[in-house]
């Protein structure tokens, strides 16, 4: 009987075994919350930085100690782009950590003044650090047009280089635009003010013109340019200027438009070797979130706004 009395609970003792439950579970209640809160606080953090790091915001999170700059040049010749390359590179000039810069060459071409622009910056940037060029898998075009700036020329051998020409692409769509209904009907002053149209083809004034002011003068930019970054003459250069593809190794090229052939792993050994310490190969260049070729990979030097031209 005295057994069955001791397992007899009050009310007063089943309220209070009742709150001390609710207050644990209360208490796990509110450290699950708190758990919670710092996983998604971490987890924002962590998007964060990804995000900020894949636009450069960060820097490279390298250790201290000598570095070499990286610049993956990888896309399509423009003007934009090339000034993303050039303000990487003037932080790279104020960063005395940062020993030279080994510019790797991935480009099929683009703009001729985009071209320009960068050919000379690099040729200037190497009176405060050295440059190292090396194609890895295509200088073509305005991509060669840049490359050439330094000398020596280090590629891949089955690298792609040359392209050294001027094309202007016109497409005739008439017979498309009379399909649709469709007229033009433009008011200009001046006899060339719009010497190509889309809906007729190019008459022999038309193409005289447009060859004499813009393809031929860019043409001999182009080619004036590839000799002088090559200590070339014009009569040594002329018979690579055509428009020809080649592939780096090519034994007629050597010393012309290459100069050496090695693969880059190695040429990143030879540049330490020849600061003779320990380097980190840094990129510095800032990430593009939409991918790096952004999908368009095109063989053409951008002239003016009225028209578009190929360096081939």
């Amino acid at each position: 009987m005295m057994e069955i009395w001791n397992k007899i609970v009050t009310p007063k003792e089943d309220k209070d075994v009742l709150e001390k439950k609710k207050a644990g579970w209360e208490l796990k209640t509110a450290k699950l919350k708190t758990l919670m809160f710092l996983l998604a606080f971490v987890a924002e953090i962590g998007i964060i930085i990804a995000v900020a790091n894949s636009y450069g915001i960060l820097g490279e999170g390298v250790p201290l100690g000598a570095k070499v700059a990286v610049v993956d040049f990888n896309q399509e010749v423009t003007q934009e782009y090339v000034n993303k390359v050039i303000k990487s590179l003037d932080d790279v000039k104020k960063n005395e950590e940062y020993k030279e810069v080994l510019f790797i060459m991935n480009s099929p071409g683009g703009s001729p003044t985009a071209s320009e622009e960068l050919s000379e910056y690099l040729k200037d940037y190497t009176k405060n650090k050295h440059i190292t060029m090396y194609v890895q898998g295509m200088a073509a075009s305005g991509g060669y047009y840049i490359a050439s700036a330094i000398k020596p020329l280090y590629a891949n051998k089955n690298a792609i280089v040359g392209s050294i020409g001027v094309i202007m692409p016109h497409y005739n769509l008439g017979e498309l635009a009379k399909k649709l209904g469709i007229e033009e009907d433009d008011l200009s002053a001046g006899e060339f003010k719009k010497p190509i149209s889309f809906f007729k083809k190019l008459g022999e004034k038309e193409k005289t013109y447009m060859k004499k002011q813009l393809l031929m003068p860019t043409y001999h930019n182009f080619i004036n340019a590839v000799a002088s970054n090559r200590a070339l003459s014009l009569q040594r250069l002329l018979p690579f200027t055509e428009g020809k593809i080649y592939v780096a190794n090519d034994s007629t090229i050597q010393g012309i438009l290459v100069d050496k052939i090695m693969v880059l792993n190695r040429l990143k050994q030879h540049i330490e070797k020849n600061e003779n310490q320990e380097i980190a190969f840094v990129d510095v260049m800032p990430k593009d979130p939409m991918g790096l070729l952004g999908g368009k990979i095109d063989m053409h030097l951008n002239v003016g706004d009225i028209t578009t031209a190929k360096l081939k």
